[in-house]
């Protein structure tokens, strides 16, 4: 049995730095440095879990090649269950181009498909599934033969099995269709995680309070935005607030920050703790792992973590400083 267990996508990431946010009205570029990681918000979530000591697995699917093999050298070396992940013979592993600015700003992506464009329901053992405590599907958005339905059909079976449930999404600018990837999950879902661009996308409105009634009306029990610098809206439906992030001096990448915030919330939710101190907990990870190139090379362990913020508490609203003192 694994404490938490994510869903989704494994790829790799090239990022390269730095590159202008004008990029494409240049004929020729020159950058200082490549960095190649493991990445998609599955994997990357899983990898940030296990650093900071929560047994984790994670399904996503490969292709038989040499960055499907990183990723599996990869979840070895932190032990992370990769064993019910499929891998396909004929379809390379998906990868990423990360063009990162000298402010650690993504300028733009470019994307392959990949075998995730084949991730199905089919792919899922729902047994193995059923059995962890908390499962997170990091992907919606980018499986788009998970997403929809069948996604549906996988939170309800660990609803059913009393599973706690949660989601983030990555969803596209100005997709007409974007509720369709997560309205059938969303009646089974305990944490909904968007961003607040993507909340702001799928649900047509404009605060976070409007997005807690939006998602309120489809079932949802906890909601938590991500708000960049800004921090992190929470609501678990009766009462909301917004959790101010860490100062620093200096962000490097801000890729795989939203992921990292979701691997530490649902970490300090697996040991028991409030929604409140588990978002302290995830702005503190996230805001360790954006002074890092890659996207998870920034996050620490779980004592790390808490010397972090206990070296920053002036930045812990004072009402929730107890647990980290």
């Amino acid at each position: 049995m694994v404490d938490i267990l994510t869903l989704g996508m494994g790829m790799v990431d090239v990022a390269i730095k730095p590159i202008p946010s004008d990029m494409f009205e240049h004929d020729v570029i020159l950058f200082d440095s490549a960095t190649t990681t493991t990445g998609g918000d599955a994997l990357n979530c899983a990898i940030d879990c296990a650093k900071l000591g929560v047994k984790t697995g994670c399904v996503c699917k490969t292709g038989q090649d040499i960055y499907g093999r990183l990723i599996r050298e990869t979840c070895d070396q932190y032990g992370i269950d990769i064993s019910r992940s499929k891998e396909d013979p004929q379809l390379p592993t998906t990868m990423a181009v990360l063009c990162i600015g000298e402010d650690g700003e993504r300028n733009g992506i470019a994307h392959t498909r990949g075998v995730n464009k084949e991730f199905t329901y089919d792919d899922i053992d729902l047994d193995y599934v059923k059995q962890a405590k908390i499962v997170h599907y990091g992907s919606a958005g980018l499986a788009p033969k998970l997403d929809g339905p069948d996604i549906g059909r996988v939170f309800q079976a660990c609803k059913e099995a009393g599973v706690t449930t949660a989601m983030d999404v990555c969803i596209l600018d100005h997709n007409d269709i974007a509720l369709d990837y997560v309205k059938y999950a969303l009646p089974y879902t305990d944490f909904f995680m968007p961003s607040d661009n993507e909340a702001a996308e799928i649900s047509g409105k404009e605060t976070c309070q409007e997005f807690e009634e939006f998602f309120k009306g489809y079932g949802i029990k906890n909601l938590v935005v991500k708000l960049g610098a800004k921090g992190v809206y929470v609501s678990n439906l009766k009462e909301h607030r917004t959790i101010p992030t860490f100062h620093v001096d200096q962000v490097k990448d801000v890729t795989g920050c939203g992921d990292s915030f979701c691997a530490a919330f649902l970490s300090a939710i697996s040991w028991g703790w409030s929604i409140w101190e588990a978002a302290v907990f995830g702005n503190a990870v996230g805001s360790m792992n954006c002074q890092t190139v890659g996207a998870t090379l920034g996050v620490k362990s779980r004592e790390e973590t808490m010397a972090y913020i206990k070296a920053h508490i002036q930045d812990v609203p004072e009402d929730l400083r107890a647990r980290f003192l």
